[in-house]
This record gives structure tokens, C-alpha cells and sequence, in this order.
């Protein structure tokens, strides 16, 4: 057995008893495990975005703070530009949110099951995390959140809605409730409004600390890495000083800009997603042994009778890739799929029938 390298032994112990993020590469005719959105962008609208990208310099650094894309995002969601920051991808925006009101041994706190990285940056930044189990019906459960938020001093709550994996929008009233009572930052991760259609984001004008975050990921443009932040001005300001310089790319600020202004070829492909949706809902409803959990994201939670895991597997050996979400508790035998092309979800309910 080799012996551990010295400097593996200056790595922060919150960082050793981490797993990084895993995104599974398992090649597949077939990718239902990431709630991308399956359709390609138009031809004509790619030839767009390759004219704007041509005369672009990439031996310059990009415009570090992205003002036109954010003007852009800023008028179609009836903001103003200093209520908007933009990231790489959500991920980084998650990070400088912690990082801002973060302290030495500072709490997070978040329901689960939910999005794995909250958990895992909240470690990453020596943050201490407070997880609160769902209720049964994957609603929150008010009284324990109340009751920690009383306890203990916690430097920012997140609140995925519609939450990821369980695709329901947690209760309205509670999450005004939680945002009244919070004296932090509290975070709604609204990543998958543009499926659900259901926002907090006209309350950042009562609630001071309120943060909405959105993203272009789900919506055809995972490539880019854009993510979203809109809150008060003076939150803006303060998380601005922790962002990265130059953090969104020339490229991808481009092809943003040009997607944005064609929004109506972007919103035809989202309804297309949600009548898919709508329709893999009911044709998952009459196979016998399948639990369905209602979803108003890009994607639906099921739970199997039988070994959640040999269906997964059954699944990749017919070139279908899912997510495994299978563990113990509110989890167990879980599986998520991601809504496909009609082609795609027809082939995914045929192999399924046989597997059930």
C-alpha cells in the first residue's frame, strides 16, 4: 500500500470527508438523467448565434460584467440591472451567497432530499450544515424549520421550487413564513420556474432578505453555464465583491444575448416539454408497480415495488439513461427521469413496462 502523500495531509478535513458531485457518463442512445431540455436549437437560430460569436476577439477577456446579457435577462423578468448578477451556471452563485454571509463554522440550512450542492459547498466553505427531512408529502415541515431557524443563527436558508428531485413546489405560505422569520438571507432556487410558471420573485420588494436564483441550463442552454441571481441592489453589491472576475465568458454572453431575443423559439420548446410531460404523467400512471410523485419540473420522481437499482440497470442495458435516486428514506427505490422528445419518453415507458 502506498503511503499517504505529505501534502494530502494539509487538505481541510471538511474537504477529505467530501464526495465530489458526480454527473454520470454512461454512454447511452438515450439521456433522460439531467433535466436538460432534449431539443436541439433551430438551425436558423444557431446560424444567429455563430454570426454574433465570429467577429468576437477571444484573445481579449470578456466584459466582466456582462451588461447587455444582463440587461437583457433584467427586462424580460421586470427588474432593473442592479437587482440582477450572473454566474457560471448556478453553482458558482450558490458559492458566492455562502461565501458572503458565511462566517467561521457558520449554518446552512435546507431541506432534503433537495439539491446535492448546497450540501456539498456549504462543507466545501467550512459551513456547517443543518439538514431538515422533507414531511411524506415532500412539503416542508414547518414546525422543525421554525424551530431551527429559532435555535440556531444560520447564515443563509435554500429552498429549491419546484425542488429537485421531488418536482413539487414546496407551500407558498410556508416559505413566506420561513422568510419572515429568518433573520439570513433565504435563497428560493427557482431553476425550474420556467416549467412550474410559479415565482417569489415580485416579493424581493417586501421580503429585503430574499435572493431568487434561476438559471438557462433547463431551458436549452446548459452549455453556456448561465446562471441568475435578482435580489435588492444593496445584496447585489455585496455578493458582487466575491464574484469571480471575468466569470462568464465571452462566448457563452453572446449565444445568451441572441437565445434571449429569439425567446419565443425557447418558449415553444418549453411548452413542448410540458405537454410531454403531462403525457408520460398519465402513461406512467397505468403501469402497475410504479408510484408516480406529481411534478411541475422538466422531469418526474417515481418509486418502484421492485429493486429501483436493477431497474436503473435494466434501463442503461437498453441504452436509457435516468438518475438513480435510490436510498434509504423518503428515496428508497426512487428513480427520476428527465422528459424527453416524444420519441425518446414512448421508448422509455415501452422498456419500462417490461422491467416493472
Amino acid at each position: 500500500m502506498e503511503k499517504e502523500s505529505k501534502i494530502i495531509n494539509l487538505v481541510r478535513g471538511e474537504v477529505k470527508t467530501l464526495r465530489a458531485y458526480e454527473a454520470p457518463e454512461i454512454p447511452c442512445k438515450i439521456k433522460l438523467d439531467a433535466q436538460e431540455n432534449p431539443y436541439p436549437l433551430p438551425v436558423k437560430l444557431r446560424n444567429k448565434i455563430l454570426k454574433a460569436i465570429k467577429p468576437l476577439l477571444i484573445n481579449r477577456y470578456p466584459d466582466s460584467g456582462a451588461k447587455e446579457l444582463k440587461r437583457i435577462i433584467a427586462g424580460q423578468n421586470g427588474v432593473k440591472v442592479e437587482n440582477v448578477l450572473l454566474g457560471n451556471g448556478s453553482d458558482e452563485l450558490i458559492q458566492a451567497i455562502i461565501t458572503t454571509f458565511g462566517r467561521s463554522q457558520g449554518k446552512v440550512l435546507y431541506p432534503v432530499p433537495t439539491f446535492s450542492m448546497y450540501g456539498i459547498i456549504t462543507k466545501a466553505l467550512g459551513q456547517i450544515p443543518i439538514e431538515i427531512p422533507l414531511q411524506g408529502d415532500f412539503d416542508l415541515d414547518i414546525d422543525s424549520m421554525l424551530t431551527a431557524i429559532k435555535k440556531d443563527r444560520h447564515r443563509v436558508i435554500f429552498l429549491s421550487y419546484p425542488n429537485n428531485p421531488t418536482g413539487n413546489c414546496f407551500s407558498e405560505s410556508k416559505i413566506i413564513e420561513i422568510i419572515k422569520r429568518a433573520k439570513t438571507a433565504v435563497v428560493v432556487d427557482e431553476a425550474y420556474f420556467d416549467f412550474s410558471g410559479k415565482t417569489f420573485l415580485p416579493l424581493i420588494r417586501k421580503y429585503e432578505n430574499l435572493i431568487i436564483l434561476r438559471t438557462l441550463s433547463k431551458i436549452g442552454l446548459a452549455a453556456l453555464r448561465i446562471g441568475i441571481l435578482i435580489a435588492r441592489p444593496e445584496i447585489v453589491k455585496e455578493i458582487n465583491k466575491v464574484r469571480l472576475p471575468y466569470n462568464v465568458n465571452s462566448l457563452s454572453q453572446a449565444a445568451a444575448r441572441v437565445a434571449l431575443e429569439n425567446r419565443d423559439i425557447i418558449d415553444k420548446q418549453i411548452n413542448a416539454i410540458i405537454n410531454e410531460r403531462e403525457r408520460l404523467y398519465r402513461e406512467l400512471l397505468r403501469i402497475d408497480g410504479i408510484r408516480l410523485f406529481p411534478s411541475v419540473g422538466n422531469f418526474i420522481l417515481f418509486r418502484t415495488i421492485k429493486n429501483a437499482d436493477k431497474i436503473y440497470q435494466g434501463l442503461i442495458n437498453r441504452g436509457i439513461l435516468i438518475r438513480n435516486m435510490n436510498q434509504r428514506g423518503l428515496l428508497n427505490n426512487c428513480l427520476r427521469v428527465t422528459i424527453g422528445t416524444s420519441h425518446e419518453n414512448r421508448y422509455f415507458l415501452e422498456v419500462v413496462r417490461t422491467l416493472i
